[in-house]
Order: structure tokens, then C-alpha cells, then sequence
């Protein structure tokens, strides 16, 4: 692995003199999520107008709020426009340690050990890509967070810890800094950053609770999905909105759909009960 790394850097980085004009970006999505949420996605656009035969995205994960941070998972995948591009060579590395190793590169403060992470402020990972004799990254825009579709996706999980910790660009050993290469270009291209910041909040907010058809009435509609989900194997149905602690289905917020919430829900819509009274308030304390 080190020695695919070393190459790949070598065949990035081996002629740097010249410059290209062009406008290329890498954006890391921002969001607001709440404390202790799973299954977080932050997504990483690309723009790039040169086809490319190469890119490499050291970024790092550290903590502005003291304990606001990722917790227990911490995973990266291509996806979208770099799934089927730059597929020759892919290098995927963590680094759980700032070790301040001064390569040139770095002057002092990179990352080089690589592990798996250990979910303490810094935390490193490179994506790194290159396109030998397969297809090259097309000239493409992934658009704008959180409505595109982003190339690379990366998944964790937080803290309990209300805050802000961001994700940057930084430099990984040996000698990999954020880098694209032009598929007909001898130097590598200027890249524009945009780190993303990731706000930790205690808050709750549900807009589809008790109405998995999220039409604001209560029916013989969201009755069908709830047995959908309680007896026959059917998706869950989360809430829209992400600060909303519980499934659109578990009216009465025990964490799990089943034959209760089916009772509440037909007797609200078959046998009118009162909504307000019958289903529980999911952001109750």
C-alpha cells in the first residue's frame, strides 16, 4: 500500500513547475446534525473543467468545540461521477495521528502514520485516484450541497457534545497535498478549497410524526404504511427532518413500529380520537 501511495504521489506531484488556468474546486458540504446522530453524510463536490487523469484529498477531521467530534465510525466511498473514473489506482487511508512530521511538503503538522481512526481530535484520511489506461474524470460539476451529487461521501458518527468540528484540507506524507491533474496538462491544476463545518445541536423539530405520508392529515393512508412497516417487512419511514428523534410510524415513541402504533393510529383515523392526545410528542422531554 505504501509503495502504491509513493507511486501515485510520484506520478501526481513528479512535475510541478507551470501553471494552468482553470476554475477547480473541492467543497466539503456543512450541516448541522443532532447529539449523538448515526448514519451522518457529508458529501464532497468536485468541479473540474480538465478532464482529469488524477486527483488526490487529504482531509482532516478536527474538533473547534472540545468534544464535539466523530465518534465510533468513520467511513469513505466514491461515489456518483468517481465511480466509474480514475478506478486504475485508489488509495483509501486514515491517519489517527498529527505527528508534526516535516516533510517538505508539510513544514511541520502533516500526517504520515496510517491506522484506523481513533475518534481523537486530529483525525486524517486520503482519497487518492488515478486513471492509467481506464476512463479519466470528465470535465463536470458535482453542483452544490446539500442538492448535488457529490463524488466522494463520507459517513460518521458524533458526540454528545454540543459544538462545531470542521473538515479540512491538510497535508498527508509523503508528499500529498490536494491535488488535481489534467488529463492533457504537464503540471497540476489550481485548486480552490471550501472545508466543511459540522455544528453539533440539541435541538428537536419533527415535521411528518405520526404522518409517514407527510400530508398533514391523519388517514387511512398512514394507517396501510404503518402495517407496511410493523407486519410485512416494509422500509423504514424517518422524518424529513433530520433533528427528529423517532420514525414517522412509532406514534407513541418507544423506538420500534408494531401492533401498538397500528392500534393508536386506527383509532385515530377510524374511530376519532383526538391526535394530540392519542400519539406521543416526540420532542418531549
Amino acid at each position: 500500500m505504501r509503495r502504491c501511495l509513493a507511486f501515485l504521489a510520484t506520478v501526481l506531484l513528479s512535475a510541478w513547475a507551470g501553471t494552468a488556468v482553470a476554475a477547480n474546486s473541492v467543497t466539503v458540504e456543512s450541516r448541522q446534525v443532532p447529539l449523538g446522530a448515526t448514519g451522518v453524510t457529508v458529501g464532497v463536490y468536485l468541479e473540474n473543467e480538465d478532464s482529469l487523469s488524477g486527483l488526490v484529498i487529504p482531509l482532516e477531521i478536527r474538533e473547534v468545540t472540545s468534544g464535539a467530534f466523530i465518534a465510533d465510525t468513520l467511513e469513505v466511498s466514491a461515489q456518483n461521477r468517481l465511480v466509474t473514473s480514475l478506478s486504475d489506482m485508489v488509495v483509501q487511508d486514515f491517519m489517527p495521528e498529527q505527528d508534526n512530521t516535516k516533510w517538505w511538503c508539510c513544514d511541520g503538522g502533516g500526517f504520515s502514520t496510517r491506522g484506523a481512526p481513533d475518534f481523537l481530535s486530529p483525525d486524517a484520511f486520503i482519497y487518492a485516484a488515478i486513471a492509467t489506461s481506464g476512463p479519466s474524470l470528465p470535465i463536470g460539476n458535482d453542483g452544490s450541497p446539500p442538492d448535488g451529487n457529490p463524488s466522494i461521501q463520507i459517513m460518521f458518527a458524533v458526540t454528545e457534545t454540543e459544538g462545531t468540528f470542521e473538515i479540512d484540507t491538510v497535508c498527508i506524507t509523503p508528499n500529498n497535498h490536494l491535488t488535481f491533474m489534467g488529463r492533457d496538462e504537464v503540471a497540476p491544476l489550481p485548486v480552490s478549497f471550501t472545508k466543511g463545518i459540522v455544528t453539533i445541536v440539541d435541538s428537536c423539530a419533527c415535521d411528518c410524526h405520526a404522518d409517514p405520508i407527510c400530508d398533514s392529515v391523519h388517514n387511512i393512508l398512514d394507517l396501510v404504511a404503518i402495517v407496511g412497516v410493523a407486519f410485512q417487512g416494509a422500509d423504514p419511514i424517518p422524518d424529513p427532518n433530520p433533528f427528529c428523534p423517532y420514525e414517522t410510524t412509532d406514534v407513541n415513541c418507544d423506538d420500534v413500529t408494531n401492533v401498538l402504533d397500528v392500534g393508536l393510529m386506527n383509532l385515530v383515523v377510524n374511530y376519532g380520537a383526538n391526535p394530540d392526545s392519542t400519539f406521543c410528542n416526540p420532542c418531549a422531554p
